[in-house]
């Protein structure tokens, strides 16, 4: 196996993985690369909907490469941090305050227990429970980047606003715990060409998330349920409201990638635009999967994002 292809299909070496017992009990994955003292500092990373940890291990492997610790978890309902709902290949939720109550505390763990200075990377979903968390409880974040964030839902051929009156109007007739339109839990469909074509443009790094789930059957997850479709929609509005986000001063640096499908873009230079110090990359030739990417774009990220955290 090449090294790149090694640091894509394994962790790097001297991860601890633990299992953190959630406010209410519930049982979250994680697992912490230590930092060294008076070192470069750590890393929070943040992963989206339907991922997991060994889904990014590439990055795991940049990082701890140049010094830095490194922290992440799976979401609950998705990974190896359960389920949520009736079916196993369900994205679902009841909610967005489970998972920002997950966040408050996995950011209580990852201050406490990694050297400073403290920066967070997060991906889509994972971009927006940060702001969200943020704007709730500012922390001692020294800098921190969001890569596609899940700040507005893209809605394909339905409008956005259609695709969430869809979801309410299910949710009333008790349907919430289906799938929601476009979605499913086909295990094909989750490595067809036209999913890799909404996630990334790299074949090999977008057959890596097959492979994992090849040799780790429970990781496997589908679409999305009408209520968590409406609950994000509720998630992101309350984002959105005046005054909210303006309260981050974190300093920021927010990509968008040129082939986005998943997040709306527009959205996400509108609120960027309202944040005391952020500062908007437009990634050209790139899908919503930044940091699993051809080598040229997903390069180019790194290196940016490199250069901001130790700015």
């Amino acid at each position: 196996m090449t090294d790149a292809l090694s640091h894509r299909r394994s962790l790097p070496p001297g991860g601890i993985v633990r299992t953190h017992a959630a406010a209410d009990g519930w049982a979250l994955r994680a697992i912490d690369w230590p930092g060294e003292p008076g070192g470069r500092g750590s890393v929070l990373f943040l992963n989206g909907r339907g991922d997991f940890i060994e889904k990014y291990a590439e990055s795991y492997w940049h990082w701890r490469a140049r010094g830095f610790g490194v922290t992440t978890f799976d979401w609950r309902g998705q990974g190896l941090s359960g389920r949520l709902g009736d079916d196993p290949l369900k994205g679902d939720c009841f909610g967005f305050d489970a998972w920002l109550s997950d966040l408050d505390e996995m950011v209580d763990h990852f201050i406490a227990t990694q050297p400073g200075p403290w920066f967070a990377v997060a991906h889509s979903m994972g971009g927006h429970l940060f702001l969200r968390h943020l704007e709730a409880k500012p922390r001692e974040f020294s800098r921190a980047a969001l890569l596609a964030p899940m700040i507005g839902i893209a809605g394909g051929k339905v409008a956005p606003a259609m695709l969430e009156r869809i979801a309410r109007s299910a949710c009333r007739m008790g349907l919430g715990p289906r799938f929601a339109p476009m979605q499913g839990g086909d295990a094909e469909s989750r490595r067809s060409a036209s999913r890799q074509a909404i996630l990334t443009t790299d074949a090999e790094r977008f057959a890596d998330e097959g492979w994992w789930v090849d040799q780790y059957p429970a990781l496997a997850l589908g679409g999305v349920t009408n209520r968590w479709l409406m609950h994000a929609f509720e998630s992101t509005a309350a984002l959105g409201a005046p005054g909210v986000i303006e309260r981050i001063a974190t300093p920021m640096l927010v990509f968008t990638a040129e082939h986005e499908r998943l997040v709306d873009n527009r959205l996400i230079a509108t609120l960027e635009a309202r944040m005391p110090d952020a500062k908007l990359e437009h990634v050209l030739g790139a899908a919503h999967e930044l940091l699993r990417e051809r080598d040229p774009v997903r390069s180019a990220v790194l290196a940016r994002l490199d250069a901001f955290l130790v700015a």
